[in-house]
């Protein structure tokens, strides 16, 4: 079984929607940071991969220690090998969706986005996915600016972009007219939010990291300020799935509402999401 495989570790999260029925199961990772060449690509493409890929080896162990996260022989893989291995386990765990919310890429380059096309093509489940700030906000036929959202028994999930820490004006009016139909909503997206209800916990547990990491329920921005004001506020958003920090947190945005930050799927994290009843 593919998913026995040591590279792997799992962390377990539910979101309970009042209404849904039964039980619906979802696969998320992020950050995986693929680095890739090919035949189409030239000699300093290829160096600048290698180069990405060897600097990660080091850097996903320090992320992984920093936050007391798993980190052996067996996820020291090459970017690109990892990619494959998250792939081949979605194919087996068969998910209702597979969510990738961003820094897919280390860096966007057609070689790259040639790999993630072919690869997500190829995948014969559904999936949504969103560019992280790694990425240009606009890669290949994978993502185009708006929101995208996929229907559910019950409850949507909408994945829109926020690599930028902060939305487009479009986008989040999208989101609001999404919310006013009042189906319950589960956005995807990159960077979390910090708000007053898990500032003590981003204080506590994320010590080593700044305010590039999340966007502040106090931002300066006013897209950003309304996109986390609309989190909180609407009764419409059930739950927030993001990674950037590389390491997995849970919080909640509200009581009863949680945000679930992935960790680094090039480094085996793996979120297995149950939305129920």
């Amino acid at each position: 079984m593919i998913k026995d495989d040591p590279f792997f570790w799992f962390r377990q999260n539910t979101i309970t929607i009042p209404g849904v029925r039964g039980e619906h199961k979802f696969m998320h990772i992020t950050d995986t940071h693929v680095n890739v060449s090919d035949e189409e690509s030239t000699d300093e493409e290829r160096a600048t991969a290698e180069k990405q890929d060897e600097m990660w080896k080091t850097f996903k162990g320090r992320f992984a220690e920093a936050n007391g996260e798993v980190y052996g022989e067996a996820q020291q893989i090459p970017t690109k090998d990892a990619f494959e291995k998250q792939l081949a386990l979605a194919e087996e765990l068969k998910p209702e969706a597979l969510l990738l919310s961003g820094d897919n890429l280390e860096y966007s380059h057609p070689t790259g986005e040639r790999y993630l096309t072919k690869k997500l093509g190829a995948y014969t489940g559904k999936y949504m996915i969103v560019p992280g700030n790694h990425e240009d906000q606009s890669f290949g036929t994978l993502w185009s600016p708006g929101v995208k959202v996929l229907d559910f028994e019950g409850f949507r999930i909408a994945a829109v972009d926020d690599s930028r820490k902060t939305v487009s004006p479009e986008d989040l009016s999208t989101l609001r007219s999404l919310c006013d139909e009042g189906v319950p909503l589960i956005i995807l997206c990159h960077i979390p939010l910090s708000t007053p209800n898990c500032k003590a916990l981003c204080k506590e547990k994320m010590t080593h990291m700044d305010d590039y990491f999340y966007i502040d329920s106090e931002a300066e921005d006013e897209c950003a300020r309304g996109f986390v004001r609309l989190c909180m506020e609407s009764d419409a958003v059930k739950a927030l799935i993001c990674g950037h920090v590389h390491g997995y947190y849970k919080m909640e945005l509200i009581p009863g509402k949680p945000q679930i930050i992935g960790s680094q799927g090039m480094a085996g994290a793996v979120d297995l999401i149950t939305v129920t009843g």
